[in-house]
């Protein structure tokens, strides 16, 4: 399988940042999976939503040697849930008292001083300044996907890693089929030929619509935007960020590449109204890989429609899926994957991370995460603007979309037009 350009269009994105340093199904997971870890890990937590208190449980059932000591959100009400979670299934793995509770916008520099370990789980656009934050006073981190939703982001995100190589700082990042024993075993497979010549691949990710969580009359713009964070692009990155990443970041796995330009179509057929926000809930982008090699990646969020998360990769002798099976173009099964004893695809992400940090060895997740995210940033613009995204430009793009003044009251944060309803940016016209 061809992967030429590679190097190159790695080392110049490298040298950019380079350049710029120098100046919850929990409860089935069984705890203590290494009980004879001695050394006492202090773990701090970002971001109390969902995804976050997975991670920490995650950490914490890796050895009992971790504990948590830091807590911090934006809502009070999101910490003191998952305070009482950690009491009930955690204790004696929990050093929280109020002082360790920490809430607003700037809660992540006191979790990251209380902590030797920082898992970094807000909604994405917090993520360049929280890595930045967490590296600079020499804290391993976890980052949840997707790492940024704007090019600036981007390239903060990877000077940042290049920073805690500098440091010798282990970085992991939640885009957790990279650890998938089948996913591997899949991926190696392709590469040797076994489907034959890659001629196209295909990701779906077409599911529901994600909670609306109405507008009270006490809050500001910021707070509901929050609470809704993955109706408003600035906040999720649009859903090929959001979610259509996983299956994408398995593409670029199997290419050991990433895309260098994309064509897409996006829109808003089912969300409306005042209550749904501005970001798109359906895209269909068409990306190029440097070796001619398309991937046609379809995202949805919709009731009542045919659901599907997954992907299929079309050789010239059969075609991969995400049931991990190989079939010929009469249907007949070649290969399949039959081992499913592992321990879950987000713990491994977390056990790789607590025991790196614990053995004294050392990984960095920061490129492969950073790179994907910009597949996705650069499929979105795509789709939005109606134009052909290529790499070269978008890695020159020093548009951001995030408010210059994150606060409760921010000035920058785009707000409902009179009608109450949000401006939604459309192909073709002036953005």
């Amino acid at each position: 399988m061809k992967t030429e350009q590679k190097n190159g269009r790695r080392t110049f994105i490298k040298k950019s940042a380079s350049a710029a340093l120098g100046g919850t199904m929990l409860a089935l997971v069984p705890h203590d999976l290494y009980p004879n870890s001695t050394k006492s890990l202090k773990i701090g937590l970002v971001g109390c939503g969902r995804r976050g208190t997975g991670a920490l449980f995650e950490a914490l059932n890796v050895t009992s040697s971790v504990k948590v000591v830091a807590l911090g959100d934006t809502f009070k009400d999101n910490v003191d849930r998952l305070h009482q979670r950690l009491k009930a299934n955690y204790d004696s793995q929990c050093e929280i008292n109020n002082s360790g509770k920490f809430v607003g916008f700037d809660a992540y520099k006191k979790v990251i001083e209380l902590s030797d370990v920082v898992l970094l789980a807000t909604p994405p656009p917090f993520r360049p300044l929280h890595f930045e934050a967490a590296v600079t006073a020499g804290k391993h981190t976890f980052l949840e996907k997707p790492l940024a939703v704007d090019v600036p982001g981007y390239r903060k995100v990877m000077e940042t890693g290049l920073l805690a190589d500098q440091k010798k700082l282990v970085v992991s990042v939640g885009l957790q089929f990279r650890y998938s024993d089948a996913v591997q075993e899949m991926v190696k497979r392709v590469q040797n030929g076994e489907i034959g010549e890659i001629t196209s691949m295909n990701t779906y990710y077409n599911v529901g619509e994600p909670k609306i969580v109405p507008r009270e009359a006490h809050q500001t713009e910021m707070e509901y935007q929050l609470r809704n964070w993955r109706y408003f692009t600035w906040l999720w990155g649009g859903q090929p960020a959001g979610q259509a990443i996983h299956q994408i970041d398995i593409m670029n796995m199997v290419m050991d590449n990433f895309p260098s330009k994309a064509l897409g179509n996006g829109g808003r057929l089912v969300f409306s109204g005042t209550e749904q926000g501005n970001t798109y809930d359906h895209f269909f982008i068409q990306y190029q890989y440097p070796n001619g090699i398309q991937l046609h990646s379809q995202c949805r969020n919709m009731n009542h429609c045919a659901n599907r998360m997954g992907w299929e990769i079309r050789g010239t002798k059969g075609i991969a899926n995400e049931r991990f099976q190989f079939k010929d173009y009469q249907g007949k099964t070649f290969w399949k994957y039959r081992d499913n004893t592992d321990i879950g695809n987000s713990q491994k992400v977390q056990t790789k991370f607590i025991q790196a940090i614990l053995n004294g060895t050392r990984f960095n997740d920061t490129t492969y995460g950073a790179e994907s995210t910009l597949t996705t940033i650069m499929g979105r613009l795509a789709a939005e603007t109606g134009q052909v995204m290529t790499l070269d430009n978008l890695i020159k793009s020093s548009e951001t979309i995030v408010p210059a003044d994150l606060s409760w009251n921010s000035k920058s944060l785009e707000e409902p037009m009179a009608t109450g309803v949000y401006k939604i940016v459309k192909p073709g016209k002036k953005r």
